[in-house]
């Protein structure tokens, strides 16, 4: 009789910790849907917005058509890329607030940008729409860039991935990634002479920052020096230190 209570005693106590476990696993479970509801669809948090060409923009703050010249230079960028395909629309949420950025962006929180390619989606964290110019939510980081180069650059991913696939685009080598987007971003010819100086400055730093340079010598080289093309650098058995070789050694005609 005793074990008979005994046992019965220690299924109650098993099942309530059962339907707590249960409970607490519905409450996460609830939270994230809703936060992939806000993420497929966060328009309800951002009271501005545009429609031009092809991007839809959302804003937490007003803004005027001084966003039309922005992309237009954004669509000057990228049509550089021999991927482009203006029949894609993308969604540009400029967050303008470190909190909802970080929302949107837990990962990468201190950022430029954050690109959802699957949902076609790039949330912005700071921004002036009149000066072109984008921030970082980092307060150690007053670096700014061009938030017409930046958008191009975000885009550039969304594009990448249509055109290599969702797992191969995840599997492509990063200073080929981010090294292609910058090269579209900046739509620039490379500046040879700059390119050796920095990489012979910086040879031994590896910080994010410096690292993007890197990324975006090496590829811009490939594409305007080699006249390599997009599926070519994809391709190519080339580590990143092999085309940084490749610039320190090359010689520059005066």
């Amino acid at each position: 009789m005793e074990t008979i209570e005994k046992y019965f005693t220690l299924t109650g106590l098993l099942g309530v910790k059962s339907r707590k476990v249960k409970a607490i696993e519905y409450i996460i479970s609830g939270i994230l849907l809703c936060y992939a509801g806000l993420l497929c669809c966060p328009n309800l948090l951002f009271g501005h917005s545009i429609k031009y060409k092809n991007f839809n923009i959302y804003s937490t703050s007003e803004f005027d058509n001084s966003i039309c010249n922005v992309l237009d230079k954004t669509r000057g960028n990228l049509s550089a890329s021999s991927i482009n395909d203006t029949t894609i629309t993308h969604n540009i949420y400029l967050c303008n607030s470190y909190s909802l950025y970080s929302f949107f962006a837990p990962f990468v929180r201190k950022s430029f940008a954050c690109n959802y390619c699957p949902i076609k989606s790039i949330f912005i964290s700071n921004c002036d729409v009149r000066m072109n110019e984008a921030y970082k939510n980092d307060e150690n980081d007053s670096y700014t860039r061009q938030l017409s180069e930046l958008i191009a650059h975000e885009v550039t991913h969304t594009l990448t991935e249509r055109k290599l696939g969702f797992w191969k685009y995840r599997t492509l080598e990063r200073w080929k990634n981010e090294g292609y987007s910058e090269t579209i971003g900046h739509n620039e010819a490379i500046n040879l002479p700059r390119a050796k100086e920095f990489l012979r400055t910086n040879e031994n730093n590896n910080r994010p920052g410096i690292l993007y340079q890197k990324y975006y010598f090496a590829v811009a080289y490939l594409m305007q020096i080699e006249k390599m093309k997009f599926e070519d650098i994809v391709a190519a058995k080339y580590t990143l230190d092999n085309v940084l070789n490749k610039i320190e050694t090359i010689k520059i005609e005066n």
